[in-house]
């Protein structure tokens, strides 16, 4: 490269520490924001010889005057042409001030970060009639004041050569801020008195890579589809999503369960624009366009359930916009259910009566069983209570006389690859014994009274389907009656009673706190039966009713019950009239749900340097599934609010732990965990109280 003059060394030195100042106040002034992402948009064509057009880039000139050159800027196409700007083609002279440019505008809501800019120039300041005359000037600046923004400077030295200038290959800038970029190859004017040319001057841009960072992340919400809904799903099932955004535009859907990504894949691409210019490398936002995606789409995510264990999973969806900003549209439970379903109850056939047999016929299913299993029950005369006989598991049943004064009901359980479903026929008829009667003689009681077992060593049924109970007037002989006014048609209503005195029959709580449950029980004329043994039972989401201890109602058949800490519940109340009574009366249901003990901690309240920080916590309560417990990991900044960046799983002792990295370099942060409702883990979704951070 030919040495400058002394006066062009002075404005390098002037300019290179201008663009220092410069690129040191956009740092100061614009610090990166925490969930900005960047995209890149190539120009002429990728780094891999991809062709991309120069979207983005508009020409300008000055204006023209008359016997002057006017001077070409030429578009890159797939023929090999590069971004060009050109004087000289003609054998006209081109005035002083005479220009053409290419300028790059950065889209609303963004801003150039980095710059790769690869030119040749050939520019010089020819003797003409051995007067010198005016070079060509090639000068690249950002935003709209050239002297304070100018990025390069080249003029040609002052000795007459026409033959180009050395120049390195590429401008590569990283970490500004800026609107535009403008490349320019002019006639300048400062001095000489002969105008540029006739000769030529030519500027070629090969390739750019202009970095746009985003600042704003996309907006969306769900519009409808199967799994959006609160019914069980199976099969294929869908969810529409609408979103918007205002830089780069909204590029990709994704769908995420049980923490794992099933499918992420471009919203909508009505232009081609939309697209990985550059599929082949790890950067999968890179374009041929300045906003290369639509500023709003409608899009849709499909899951193959049956892909999935049939319960429940958590669901996120997300749109991300060209520049890799996420906002979660969906965040939810939804149940999966492709086992078999019933559409039509299992039948019973055949006669009634000791010695007689039974035939079960499997029902109607849809869902493709691939198997059957029968399970044979006997019920009480009533058709309730109903318990497995013990063996019996085919499709034909011999009664015996274990069956006399029962009815028998059968349970088919229908299976395929996704899981198992079960229907019960309705209950046969009474079984006869071999007199042919329906109800045992008087000398003969009750079956199941009075010690005797069921004839055939099995334990006769549990009233109610509640494991251990019993009734707690049993002991006592003769036929007691349980309260005043006993009356087998008793009726038994309780609710929650909230702090304020109102009732609820479904409430939420803390780990850890008792609740009041209050109740009445009452004849069918609504007159309270005071002095009543009542029994309490429990059921925990996916186990059977399990009997507790009870309470003593009041004069007016009143009672209260509180109810000790532990995991979500269902609750209800047994009344048996009689101390001889074996049928019982049922109260109506009340549910708990509790929120789970979980905390989050960070291992530092403040980061620097690397600016990572390790995200730790406990999920308590106990019952943690042997695979573990989902926990959605949400990070807040200020005028951005909650948003989920993460889901991690526990271990069989409810801990976790993950690191995360922050891409701002200061600010303050905060992280909370949830652990949305799951599988057999009986609590509802849980969120912990926040954890902040400070990065400087």
């Amino acid at each position: 490269m030919q040495t400058p003059q002394p006066t062009h060394r002075l404005k390098v030195i002037a300019l290179a520490i201008s663009i220092a100042l410069t690129i040191l106040a956009a740092l100061t002034i614009h610090p990166s924001i925490a969930f900005a992402g960047t995209y890149t948009v190539h120009t002429c064509e990728t780094p891999a010889g991809t062709f991309t057009g120069n979207s983005g880039w508009t020409s300008a000139a000055s204006l023209s005057v008359q016997g002057q050159e006017p001077g070409t800027a030429t578009s890159c196409d797939e023929e090999g042409q590069s971004l060009r700007l050109q004087f000289g083609t003609g054998q006209s002279p081109v005035s002083p001030m005479r220009s053409v440019s290419w300028r790059f505008d950065a889209p609303f809501a963004t801003h150039i970060s980095s710059v790769s800019l690869h030119r040749t120039l050939l520019v010089g300041w020819p003797v003409v009639a051995s007067r010198y005359g005016r070079p060509y000037v090639y000068d690249v600046w950002h935003d709209g004041d050239v002297a304070d923004n100018q990025l390069e400077f080249e003029l040609p030295p002052y000795n007459g050569d026409t033959a180009g200038v050395e120049f390195e290959p590429s401008l590569e800038l990283e970490r500004v801020h800026w609107d535009s970029l403008s490349v320019r190859l002019s006639c300048w004017a400062v001095v000489g008195s002969l105008d540029c040319g006739p000769f030529p001057a030519q500027v070629t841009i090969s390739r750019a890579s202009i970095g746009l960072t985003d600042t704003e992340a996309p907006a969306g919400m769900e519009t409808g589809g199967a799994l959006a809904g609160t019914d069980p799903v199976r099969g294929v099932a869908s969810m529409s999503v609408h979103a918007s955004d205002d830089g780069g535009g909204v590029y990709r859907v994704a769908l995420i369960v049980d923490g794992d990504e099933v499918t992420r894949h471009v919203v909508a691409d009505p232009d081609r624009s939309c697209a990985d210019v550059e599929p082949a490398n790890s950067d999968p936002y890179e374009f041929g366009t300045s906003q290369p995606c639509p500023l709003a789409a409608n899009g849709s995510v499909q899951l193959d359930t049956a892909t999935l264990r049939d319960g429940q999973h958590t669901v996120h969806v997300t749109v991300e916009d060209a520049a890799g900003n996420q906002a979660v549209v969906f965040d939810g439970i939804v149940q999966t259910h492709n086992a078999p379903v019933n559409a039509g109850a299992p039948t019973l056939t055949g006669q009634a009566s000791v010695g007689a047999q039974l035939n079960a016929g499997h029902g109607q299913w849809d869902g493709a069983p691939s198997g059957f299993d029968h399970r044979w029950l006997r019920c009480e005369a009533d058709g309730t209570d109903c318990t497995a006989v013990a063996g019996a598991t085919g499709t034909a049943y011999t009664l015996t006389a274990a069956d006399a004064y029962h009815r028998m009901a059968t349970d088919v359980t229908a299976e395929n690859g996704s899981g198992a479903s079960t229907a019960r026929s309705a209950p046969s008829a009474i079984v006869a014994d071999a007199a042919g009667r329906t109800t045992p003689p008087p000398s003969q009681g009750a079956p199941g009274t009075g010690g005797s077992d069921a004839g055939d060593g099995t334990t006769p049924p549990a009233p109610g389907g509640i494991q251990g109970i019993v009734n707690p007037l049993g002991q006592l002989p003769g036929h007691v009656a349980n309260g005043d006014n006993a009356t087998a048609h008793a009726r038994v209503e309780v609710a929650f009673q909230r702090a304020d005195g109102s009732t609820a029959k479904r409430m939420r709580a803390g780990h850890g706190r008792r609740m009041t449950i209050i109740g009445r029980l009452t004849d069918a004329s609504g007159t309270g039966i005071g002095g009543a043994r009542l029994g309490a039972a429990w059921r925990i989401a996916g186990r059977g009713w399990v009997a507790r201890p009870g309470v003593r109602t009041g004069a007016d058949g009143r009672f209260v019950y509180v109810l000790p800490a532990g995991p979500s519940r269902d609750v209800r109340f047994t009344y048996f009239a009689y101390s001889d009574s074996h049928a019982v009366e049922l109260s109506n249901v009340v549910h708990t749900d509790v929120f789970a003990p979980l905390t989050i901690r960070a291992d530092r309240r403040r980061v620097s340097g690397t600016r990572a920080v390790r995200l730790s916590g406990h999920v308590g309560g106990g019952s943690i599934p042997r695979a573990g417990l989902l926990v959605t990991l949400e990070g807040y900044q200020r005028g951005w609010g909650w948003r989920t960046f993460r889901t991690v799983r526990t271990d069989r002792k409810g801990n976790w732990s993950t690191q995360y990295r922050f891409r701002l370099s200061e600010g303050r942060f905060g992280f909370r965990a949830l652990v949305p409702h799951q599988g057999r883990f009986p609590f509802a979704t849980s969120r912990s109280s926040g954890v902040f951070v400070v990065v400087s």
